[in-house]
């Protein structure tokens, strides 16, 4: 994985494609779903998962050479239609009406978002990241995962109370 710096001291990392099928997995989209990815990067997992699903994907990212590169992608993908993509932090994101969040942020972000998204999340809203967990939520599963470079990595899927 390439790692970037961010604004926020995070860092960008591109996640690997087995990683992102694994997640998308996780979550089980349902075609009239909305999907959320803060922190989109390149929007790769956005594109994967219209690929799944019949479904609204949004994205959140503030690193300029990544909205470029998930303008592009989106662009060449030809689903300009079907992937939203908004230049704000993930921290104002209107999470009220989605059914899925894909992360991959750090530990410290996911604390930072955590009381925002017990507060605005809609029950029954799923979440899955991946190497971090989020602070003080319980996971409803927990995989860890190899790739296929024996790469191991571990999932967390949560689901909004």
């Amino acid at each position: 994985m390439k790692t970037f710096p961010t604004r926020l001291d995070e860092p960008y990392e591109l996640t690997i494609d087995e990683v992102v099928h694994e997640k998308l997995t996780l979550l089980d989209l349902q075609d009239g779903e909305t999907l959320i990815d803060l922190g989109c990067g390149d929007a790769r997992n956005l594109i994967a998962a219209t690929k799944l699903a019949d479904i609204r994907c949004i994205g959140y990212e503030i690193l300029p050479k990544a909205l470029e590169a998930s303008k592009k992608n989106i662009e060449t993908s030809g689903l300009i239609d079907c992937i939203e993509i908004k230049e704000e932090s993930f921290l104002n994101a209107d999470v009220s009406e989605v059914d899925a969040l894909i992360l991959y942020l750090t530990r410290f972000s996911l604390g930072q978002l955590s009381l925002k998204l017990e507060n605005e999340l809609p029950v029954g809203a799923r979440i899955v990241t991946h190497d971090f967990d989020i602070p003080s939520w319980e996971a409803e599963k927990v995989i860890h995962f190899k790739s296929t470079k024996a790469i191991p990595f571990t999932l967390y899927l949560y689901r909004k109370n």
